[in-house]
């Protein structure tokens, strides 16, 4: 089928012979021997090369659909022998760091793929509900967890724990509060916050758990919202806004200039784990990430 095809998409058996690297009275051969078994001329011979019929007209129709259902049965046949997991996340540089280290380790052992996809809380859940990642990292507050856990029972997922971390105040040199070794929800009240966007299970949820606490009494906080990464970190390192966010980002900003400040009472309070569906059983790879990540001392 694919000498038959090649010959006429090149309009000779000469040139087939080159696409193919094989010789011209090779590909002449098994063409006959297609035409021979069909009981069929599927190609007339010129001296300037090869037309095809109006019976060969139908056959390559055929004969292209049958080569494109091999090659998928082949990259299938390939994607068997390679491991591949699939992981949503919400951003961790060093959730990401840890990830490649996973890789380095293991893949003189297997041939593994990771595929990796960055988003909100609320598109992990999607993503795992719909079976396009096996496993969903996401780091949830205290006081987010009872409607966390109720939403994702309801699409069949479970929750498991790795670690708790603290929150953190990101701030850069712009912010007046650069200096500060910790600070507390009363400190925070006049501040100005970027946030990445995450309408029910954001990081600054965790402060002011009831309208009447304190955070909400500032009469110059001011919040924003943006999915960019790099916005987020711009921003924060060149003008006066801060971020609320979890330990699993402290690193990515040091480098910055951007200084990590410790809220105090919230030492611990954001829960660090992954979700999965409830059902199903997950594969070798995913096992072998998640006992990678049972030395908790990793994070």
């Amino acid at each position: 089928m694919q000498y038959f095809v090649v010959s006429v998409d090149m309009g000779s058996f000469h040139s087939a012979a080159e696409a193919l690297i094989t010789t011209q009275p090779n590909v002449s051969k098994i063409v006959k021997s297609l035409e021979d078994e069909l009981n069929m001329t599927l190609l007339n011979r010129t001296r300037s090369g090869v037309i095809i019929t109006p019976q060969g007209e139908r056959i390559y129709a055929y004969a292209i659909e049958v080569l494109k259902n091999i090659n998928m049965i082949n990259e299938f046949k390939k994607g068997q022998e390679i491991e591949t997991l699939s992981i949503s996340s919400v951003p961790s540089n060093t959730l990401s760091f840890y990830l490649s280290q996973f890789y380095n380790v293991n893949k003189q052992e297997k041939d593994m793929q990771l595929d990796f996809f960055e988003t909100n809380v609320q598109n992990v859940i999607r993503r795992v509900h719909a079976r396009k990642s096996e496993l969903g990292f996401v780091y949830i507050s205290k006081r987010s967890m009872s409607a966390f856990r109720q939403r994702i029972k309801s699409k069949g997922l479970e929750y498991h724990e790795l670690t708790k971390a603290p929150l953190y105040l990101f701030v850069g040199k712009n912010n007046p509060l650069y200096r500060k070794k910790s600070v507390n929800e009363t400190t925070l009240k006049d501040i100005k916050l970027i946030q990445y966007h995450e309408k029910q299970f954001s990081l600054y949820n965790h402060l002011g758990h009831i309208k009447e606490d304190v955070i909400y009494n500032g009469e110059n906080m001011s919040i924003s919202y943006t999915n960019s990464d790099s916005f987020l970190t711009q921003l924060i390192k060149n003008t006066e806004y801060g971020c609320i966010g979890s330990s699993f980002v402290k690193n990515q900003y040091h480098e910055l200039g951007i200084k990590a400040i410790p809220i105090t009472s919230c030492e611990k309070s954001i829960s660090f784990g992954y979700i999965r569906r409830k059902k199903d059983e997950i594969s070798d790879l995913a096992k072998s990430l998640i006992l990678y990540f049972d030395d908790i001392n990793r994070f």
